[in-house]
Protein backbone atom coordinates (compact mmCIF):
# COMPACT_ATOMS: atom_id res chain seq x y z
CA UNK A 1 0.00 0.00 0.00
CA UNK A 2 1.23 3.46 -1.20
CA UNK A 3 1.89 5.99 1.75
CA UNK A 4 -0.47 9.16 1.47
CA UNK A 5 1.37 12.50 2.68
CA UNK A 6 -0.46 15.61 3.68
CA UNK A 7 0.50 18.46 1.59
CA UNK A 8 0.63 22.06 3.20
CA UNK A 9 2.19 24.01 -0.59
CA UNK A 10 0.43 22.65 -3.63
CA UNK A 11 2.87 22.31 -6.31
CA UNK A 12 1.60 24.55 -9.64
CA UNK A 13 0.01 20.89 -11.20
CA UNK A 14 -1.44 19.74 -8.50
CA UNK A 15 -5.52 19.59 -8.68
CA UNK A 16 -7.02 19.82 -5.83
CA UNK A 17 -10.35 17.98 -4.93
CA UNK A 18 -12.52 19.63 -2.28
CA UNK A 19 -14.89 16.15 -1.35
CA UNK A 20 -16.69 18.51 1.06
CA UNK A 21 -20.30 18.61 0.85
CA UNK A 22 -21.62 21.11 -1.55
CA UNK A 23 -23.22 23.76 1.47
CA UNK A 24 -20.20 23.76 2.86
CA UNK A 25 -18.14 24.42 0.30
CA UNK A 26 -20.15 27.20 -0.87
CA UNK A 27 -20.25 28.76 2.95
CA UNK A 28 -16.30 28.50 2.91
CA UNK A 29 -14.96 27.80 -0.68
CA UNK A 30 -11.42 26.60 -1.11
CA UNK A 31 -8.99 29.50 -2.25
CA UNK A 32 -5.72 28.27 -3.98
CA UNK A 33 -4.73 30.04 -6.79
CA UNK A 34 -2.44 28.72 -8.37
CA UNK A 35 -3.96 25.37 -8.58
CA UNK A 36 -7.08 23.73 -10.28
CA UNK A 37 -9.73 23.14 -7.84
CA UNK A 38 -12.67 20.76 -8.42
CA UNK A 39 -15.60 20.18 -5.92
CA UNK A 40 -16.54 16.45 -6.01
CA UNK A 41 -18.70 16.10 -2.78
CA UNK A 42 -17.06 12.93 -1.14
CA UNK A 43 -20.15 11.01 -1.92
CA UNK A 44 -19.92 11.10 -5.22
CA UNK A 45 -16.24 10.48 -5.75
CA UNK A 46 -16.80 6.74 -6.22
CA UNK A 47 -19.20 7.46 -8.81
CA UNK A 48 -16.74 10.11 -10.65
CA UNK A 49 -13.37 8.37 -10.09
CA UNK A 50 -13.51 6.65 -13.80
CA UNK A 51 -13.42 10.01 -15.35
CA UNK A 52 -10.24 11.49 -13.52
CA UNK A 53 -6.55 10.96 -15.18
CA UNK A 54 -4.69 8.47 -13.13
CA UNK A 55 -1.08 10.40 -14.52
CA UNK A 56 -2.19 13.48 -12.67
CA UNK A 57 -1.49 14.67 -9.45
CA UNK A 58 -4.54 15.58 -6.90
CA UNK A 59 -4.82 16.26 -3.45
CA UNK A 60 -7.58 16.12 -1.39
CA UNK A 61 -9.65 18.47 0.65
CA UNK A 62 -12.38 18.67 3.44
CA UNK A 63 -12.05 20.50 6.76
CA UNK A 64 -11.08 18.00 9.41
CA UNK A 65 -9.32 15.59 6.96
CA UNK A 66 -10.76 12.14 7.48
CA UNK A 67 -12.92 12.24 4.02
CA UNK A 68 -10.27 13.14 2.21
CA UNK A 69 -7.69 10.60 3.75
CA UNK A 70 -10.52 8.29 3.36
CA UNK A 71 -10.80 8.60 -0.07
CA UNK A 72 -7.17 9.36 -0.92
CA UNK A 73 -6.79 5.88 0.26
CA UNK A 74 -9.41 4.77 -2.04
CA UNK A 75 -8.26 6.09 -5.11
CA UNK A 76 -4.37 5.00 -4.29
CA UNK A 77 -6.21 1.49 -4.47
CA UNK A 78 -8.09 2.07 -7.78
CA UNK A 79 -4.54 2.72 -9.28
CA UNK A 80 -3.76 6.77 -8.63
CA UNK A 81 -0.27 6.73 -7.85
CA UNK A 82 -0.25 10.60 -7.51
CA UNK A 83 -2.84 10.90 -4.66
CA UNK A 84 -2.28 13.24 -1.59
CA UNK A 85 -4.11 14.83 1.63
CA UNK A 86 -4.10 18.66 1.31
CA UNK A 87 -4.21 20.36 4.32
CA UNK A 88 -3.52 23.78 3.97
CA UNK A 89 -1.57 25.89 6.75
CA UNK A 90 -4.07 28.52 7.04
CA UNK A 91 -7.30 27.19 7.87
CA UNK A 92 -10.17 27.65 5.38
CA UNK A 93 -12.69 30.27 7.12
Amino acid sequence: MQTIENVTTPKPDDIIIDVRHPDEAEQRPLVCPNNQIITVPFFNLGKCSGELDKQQSYLLYCDKGIMSRLHADTLSNQGFHKIGVFTPATKVR
